[in-house]
């Protein structure tokens, strides 16, 4: 029992060590959450003028737009472009004939884009100049996290879809537009609104507006199955498309 647990890990850490290889050498993927945190910063010097203290809802928006950038574009971008460039490289091929399953292909690949997202969530909180003191941490640690889990499971889904890295772009972009732009826009329109609403992100957006208005934020039964859903669907997707590229690399 030993010996298979402790196999199981030195296998998972290894392909750990070479997704953290082909993450630094993919300059595109680490696009994503540095641009989340260069346009946090870039927005808040731009609207610096309308601030009017730390509990500004002009600060709120920033750091929305700088979560939802995050999210919606560095999270996944991070997940399918390394999985692509390894359908490109044959080097998938290499992994699933070999003695990994697909439970340490998926917790390898997912790593490193995980733990940055997280990082970057909370690089973003504190960059937007939000009075922390007005945010439940815990609430807000709770969401971005699963956020960032489930835009990472996204990421994976698109990547092993994906043919070549150029495909997985094309394939992100709708998914970067809805999920990046409908929460930062859903206050200036009614229709955008009703839409971010059943966005995980959008439940990001809608947490931070009442933090902003000195509210609490409970998730609500809908939010919950939202979450719930995503985390789920993405999940038997990704395992499906697994098996299915699993017997055409076999």
């Amino acid at each position: 029992m030993n010996n298979k647990f402790l196999n199981f890990w030195q296998k998972t850490f290894a392909i750990i060590k070479l997704k953290a290889k082909m993450l630094i050498g993919n300059t595109a993927a680490l696009t994503g959450p540095l641009m989340s945190v260069a346009i946090t910063v870039f927005m808040k010097f731009l609207y610096s003028d309308m601030v009017e203290g730390d509990n500004s809802p002009i600060l709120t928006y920033v750091l929305n737009f700088g979560i939802s950038f995050n999210l919606g574009l560095g999270a996944i971008m991070m997940s399918a472009l390394p999985l692509a460039e390894d359908k490109e490289k044959h080097t998938l091929r290499s992994l699933m004939t070999s003695s990994v399953n697909g439970l340490q292909f998926f917790i390898g690949s997912i790593f490193w884009p995980f733990l940055v997202s997280v990082v970057v969530n909370y690089i973003v909180i504190f960059v937007s100049g939000v009075n922390t003191a007005t945010i439940d941490m815990a609430m807000f640690s709770f969401l971005t996290i699963i956020s960032s889990l489930i835009s990472c499971m996204l990421g994976l889904l698109i990547g092993i879809i994906a043919k070549s890295q150029v495909n997985a772009n094309n394939l992100m972009m709708p998914f970067i537009m809805v999920l990046s732009l409908v929460p930062t826009l859903s206050t200036l329109n009614d229709t955008l609104g009703k839409i971010s609403n059943f966005l995980y992100t959008g439940i990001i957006t809608n947490m931070l507006n009442n933090y902003s208005e000195g509210l609490e934020f409970n998730l609500s039964f809908i939010q919950i199955a939202i979450l719930l859903v995503c985390i789920v669907g993405i999940s038997a997707m990704f395992v499906n498309r697994y098996k299915k590229v699993l017997v055409c690399e076999a």
